[in-house]
């Protein structure tokens, strides 16, 4: 792995995406790549740590969903891990709050070190599973809801609609449309139950790679009857 990283890469990237990215932006970058291969050594963050290879498959795939939000939109990540999607979207959107639900203490420890290494402000992290936000005094709160790799559609919709506002955006950035196509059939129970209309699937290729993402949107169209979600990792061991 090169010492340096590839800030001409990472624009030529994000250029392919039509996003533009600031000298200052490409420091950050910078700096959140060094910071999270360096914690990966004591804390599996990621696999991907060939500096390329992150910058497509984290960076780039991260901001593939960045013009759905509205502007100055509230946005809980749930799962988040080593910040993905959230870190590299409130980099390129700064008008974005963030709310980041991490149910690994280490990896919440580390996301606080990342927002204050970077400066980045209206980012909060907390150590806290996604079904148990709602309860915290959360529920119907965000303008969005982001998650990335975190459950089936039908799981992560019970985690997300109850923490979204009317209107609310649930972006979930998923894999092959094959699969997709075949998780929204099965969340289709989920969706009405819990408030939801499917609003949009989309496709993004990645750039310099046959990688395929499809972001999955759902709008919140009513509220979500109060016993959801459930509590005890029932809407992942027993899916809606």
């Amino acid at each position: 792995m090169s010492e340096c990283f590839d800030k001409a890469f990472l624009k030529v990237c994000l250029d392919k995406l039509g996003l533009g990215c600031g000298d200052a932006d490409s420091d950050r970058f910078e700096e959140f790549f060094l910071a999270i291969t360096e914690f990966n050594k004591a804390v599996n963050l990621t696999t991907i740590i060939d500096q390329r290879e992150f910058i497509i498959k984290h960076i780039a795939d991260s901001l593939s969903a960045m013009p759905l939000f509205p502007q100055n939109a509230s946005v809980a990540d749930i799962g988040p891990g080593g910040g993905f999607p959230s870190i590299p979207l409130k980099i390129l959107r700064n008008d974005l709050s963030f709310a980041l639900f991490e149910a690994v203490g280490k990896k919440t420890a580390f996301l606080n070190s990342l927002k204050e290494k970077l400066g980045l402000e209206r980012v909060d992290c907390f150590h806290l599973r996604a079904e148990e936000a709602a309860g915290k005094g959360y529920r119907g709160s965000f303008d969005a809801v982001v998650a990335r790799a975190v459950a089936p559609l039908n799981t992560l919709l019970e985690y997300a609609l109850p923490l979204l506002k009317k209107n609310g955006l649930l972006i979930a950035y998923k894999g092959s449309e094959k699969v997709v196509g075949e998780e929204i059939i099965r969340a289709e129970h989920a969706t009405k139950l819990l408030g939801g209309i499917l609003q949009e699937k989309r496709t993004v290729f990645l750039p310099f790679s046959e990688d395929r993402r499809t972001l999955v949107v759902y709008r919140k169209t009513h509220s979500t009857p109060t016993v959801y979600p459930r509590l005890g990792n029932k809407p992942r061991l027993s899916p809606l």
